[in-house]
């Protein structure tokens, strides 16, 4: 019984979390954690279609989406926007540019971490389906951070990731403005399970300086 009950207790204490993107994971993680040291985050990257069955299967408390989740018993809550930037050296020719589409980037080289998520799927897509003359180079993390420092590649870079990533001081951050490439998170759970994620669902008030 006692085993039972210490089990019981450090489930309380403990949220399961799916983000769509590592952005967003590694924003919302370590601040979380430091306002609620007592609770444990078990955090998983997920990409698909079926937040809702996974939440209803009790699978995650809470489920980071790039979209509201429609499912009867499970309520979705604006959370957070995000963006990319595109990642330029200073002395390129896109450096002076307000904003710029992917679309309209010419031929060259786009570095990008082999991470997953939302953004990487949205890129990937929009140079399959425009044929753009954009090659992907994906490596480790550690790898894509050197050669940014390194070379003159252009690579990417979201809103919610900057203070985890240093380019150097040669470059210059140029958002781009490509629809697909802005989002609105949401956080979403079990109306049954409120009061489990009720502390994390407070903490979100204290990110309304990102929004």
């Amino acid at each position: 019984m006692k085993t039972d009950l210490l089990n019981a207790a450090q489930q309380n204490l403990t949220l399961r979390i799916a983000f769509c993107d590592p952005g967003v994971r590694w924003f919302i993680v370590p601040r979380f954690t430091v306002a609620y040291p007592e609770i444990q985050i078990k955090d998983e990257l997920y990409e698909g279609t079926e937040a809702a069955k996974l939440l209803s299967e009790r699978v995650y408390d809470l489920i980071v989406t790039p979209e509201k989740v429609q499912s009867h018993g499970i309520e979705s809550q604006p959370f957070l926007p995000d963006r990319v930037f595109l990642s330029v050296p200073a002395e390129s020719k896109l450096a002076g540019l307000e904003s710029v589409a992917l679309r309209d980037i010419p031929e060259q080289p786009l570095l990008y971490p082999q991470i997953g998520g939302h953004f990487l799927a949205q890129i990937e897509t929009i140079i399959t389906q425009n044929s753009l003359p954009i090659t992907l180079v994906k490596n480790e993390y550690n790898i894509t951070q050197h050669l940014i420092r390194t070379t003159n590649f252009l690579a990417t870079i979201s809103t919610l990731s900057r203070d985890l990533r240093n380019d150097g001081t040669h470059r210059t951050l140029i958002p781009l403005n490509d629809p697909e490439l802005h989002v609105m998170y949401y956080v979403s759970f079990l109306k049954t399970g409120k009061e489990k994620v009720k502390k994390f669902l407070v903490w979100t008030l204290s990110c309304q300086e990102y929004r």
